[in-house]
């Protein structure tokens, strides 16, 4: 698990989450409180990096650089080349990249920034420059996605900037439902955040992407988010994936919940426990200087 940025959501919790009320923070407080913040929540943007010693896996992309939407949305800087290099890995040695949909939190490293003039071109995003897009920043990898994600964001300027130079490098790979790769880990589709957005189930954990993007959606899925695109399809795959990892025994790893954690075998949430996952990298609080 590596922890590309973290930073306060840039709008009040009670018009992100419409519903919330003092319950729902009251449990956060309790339940999570590296997620609870004052004005809002502490939100953590994670990328999961899959290995099997043969291949290397990568599972969303973050915010990206300084500059770049993503990053300037949260206000903060991604630093996944440098978590990436902390974990011994190149980008040229990812094998595949997982978009479990493509937002701009989640897809921001999609492709390499222009290096600035004197900086060392060879891969190294934290050597600054221009936040436009070059050209796949894991030159090797073929990035995959689901097709009505695909369909959603054809046309947009997200596609233009974070898919458009990764298919015309030939690297786009497009899945329509639910699908086994190589390592065996599967892809599952579960719309409602977006058309399109889709789980990684692994034996270890089941990585859920913007399934929940509070932790009080665990306490109560019912509980919608203003920018889910089908919020009652949303809260079925919010079901869904606390089932599946209550069944399997396996902590369910959202991707802006500070920790993972296990899902208790009845579903009863107030059972659910906090867990790290291994090779956890911790998230300290980082802004751009303003």
């Amino acid at each position: 698990m590596l922890c590309d940025a973290v930073a306060v959501f840039p709008e009040p919790v009670e018009e992100a989450l419409p519903g919330w009320a003092a319950r729902h923070r009251d449990w956060t407080a309790g339940a999570a409180p590296g997620n609870a913040a004052p004005a809002g929540w502490v939100l953590h943007v994670h990328c999961f990096l899959l290995t099997d010693g043969g291949r290397a896996a990568l599972v969303d992309t973050g915010v990206g650089p300084a500059g770049a939407p993503g990053a300037d949305w949260l206000g903060t800087t991604g630093r996944l080349p440098a978590l990436l290099a902390e974990a011994g890995v190149r980008p040229a040695e990812i094998d595949t990249v997982v978009l479990t949909h493509v937002h701009l939190d989640h897809a921001g490293w999609n492709v390499a920034p222009h290096p600035a003039p004197g900086s060392d071109a060879d891969g190294n995003a934290d050597a600054g420059g221009d936040a436009g897009a070059g050209g796949p920043l894991f030159p090797r990898a073929e990035y995959v996605v689901q097709r009505a994600e695909l369909d959603h964001v054809a046309g947009t300027g997200t596609y233009a900037r974070l898919v458009a130079p990764v298919r015309a490098a030939g690297q786009l790979r497009v899945v329509d439902g639910e699908t086994t790769m190589p390592g065996g880990y599967r892809l599952l589709p579960t719309p409602g955040h977006t058309p399109g957005h889709q789980s990684v189930l692994t034996d270890g954990a089941v990585l859920a992407g913007d399934v929940l993007v509070h932790p009080a959606q665990a306490r109560w899925p019912e509980l919608p988010y203003r920018y889910e695109t089908r919020p009652g399809t949303a809260a079925d795959s919010r079901r869904r994936v606390l089932r599946y990892a209550a069944e399997h025994g396996v902590p369910l790893a959202p991707a802006h919940l500070r920790d993972p954690f296990d899902v208790a075998a009845d579903l009863t949430p107030t059972a659910h426990r906090p867990v790290a996952l291994p090779a956890t990298t911790r998230c300290p609080l980082r802004r751009l200087s303003r």
